[in-house]
């Protein structure tokens, strides 16, 4: 049933490159369907639909955490009338930072954390990978709190779109 694994962290890639020392570090991985789809087309698919779950989570989550100085989305979903990202685009809370045919990376940054995201295809897999280097001990908590919802969400929007064949 669940075809999302967990993959070997790239350790020469850009988000190794903007690693710091508190830092957290993942990497999933799924197959496509699409196998011509673009990393910008997958991360679009992918985040684009939430259950309705995971955006409850995200609104309780949004509105404790902005008192605190993170950054929050006022939407948790991507929008599909876009047909693709670009350069500069917001997608969710984060801003496309870089964008090839095979990798996309989207960024944000408070003052308690700076978020990397990356999200690459090569024809038979799509493969999200994130990075969150903690700048504060309130930044570090926050991930502490938040890393087993991570896991469970992230598996289960990668896999979702597997099973709808958005990838």
């Amino acid at each position: 049933m669940w075809k999302v694994k967990a993959v070997s962290v790239p350790k020469d890639d850009f988000l190794a490159s903007k690693r710091s020392k508190h830092s957290f570090r993942d990497a999933l991985s799924a197959p496509v369907s699409q196998p011509s789809i673009s990393a910008a087309k997958a991360q679009l698919n992918i985040f684009s639909r939430m259950p309705k779950w995971v955006d409850t989570l995200m609104n309780i989550r949004n509105k404790t955490v902005k008192y605190f100085g993170f950054k929050v989305a006022t939407d948790s979903t991507l929008h599909m009338e876009k047909t693709d990202l670009k350069l500069g685009d917001s997608a969710g809370f984060m801003t496309v930072i870089s964008v090839h045919d095979q990798e996309i990376i989207s960024f944000a940054e408070d003052k308690h954390m700076q978020f990397y995201m990356s999200v690459t295809t090569d024809g038979q897999q799509a493969t999200v990978s994130t990075l969150v280097n903690l700048k504060t001990p309130i930044g570090r908590l926050y991930m502490a709190l938040i890393t087993p919802f991570h896991w469970i969400i992230a598996r289960v929007v990668i896999h979702n779109a597997v099973q709808e064949q958005r990838l």
